[in-house]
């Protein structure tokens, strides 16, 4: 029997319908690949509340899943962040996924262990939204041992750089012999 030290450590990857989590999904193949690590795509749903005659629970015959729906969907996202973020899978990366219902810190801090990294995407919110209460990071870097890995969204908005008005001068590297330095004659 294997004991948990043998056990090799894999990146879990939040993914949800946010560009921030493609891009925490590409930064994850990339160090997956690097570390021959094995990959672990988790989406998380909230579970509807529902009565039982909308679920069908009294309709005679087998009952139909309530979660399926939200199951398929939590696929389609997964292989969607993948073709965004990579196009697709390369080969030499183990992957798995899971779609299960509850809350996303939660169940996201419950499949990471001791050796595992856990990479979030995190949305440029601004000031204010990185202040308020409720981001997933934040409560899964207190729910978990493991490492978690924020990777930020790149801004949509380019960066202020002004552009020379000027003649360019001072940075053009240029070799010139030391008028010191002797010949060989």
């Amino acid at each position: 029997m294997n004991s948990g030290t043998d056990r090799v450590p894999r990146l879990i990857v939040g993914i949800s319908s946010s560009r921030a989590s493609w891009w925490a999904l590409a930064w994850a193949v990339g160090e997956a690949r690097r570390r021959g690590a094995r990959l672990l795509l988790v989406n998380v749903f909230r579970p509807p509340v529902a009565s039982a005659a909308e679920t069908g629970r009294d309709l005679p015959g087998p009952s139909r899943d309530p979660y399926a729906d939200h199951v398929a969907h939590g696929h389609e996202l997964i292989l969607t962040a993948i073709d965004q973020a990579v196009g697709r899978m390369p080969g030499d990366v183990p992957m798995e996924q899971q779609v299960v219902p509850g809350r996303a810190a939660a169940e996201l801090a419950s499949f990471a262990w001791g050796g595992d990294l856990l990479v979030l995407g995190c949305r440029h919110r601004g000031w204010l939204g990185r202040l308020a209460p409720g981001s997933v990071a934040r409560a899964c870097a207190r729910r978990t041992d493991c490492v978690v890995v924020i990777v930020p969204e790149p801004s949509h908005i380019p960066l202020p750089v002004p552009l020379p008005t000027g003649p360019a001068r001072g940075h053009w590297f240029r070799w010139m012999p030391h008028h010191g330095a002797r010949t060989a004659s």
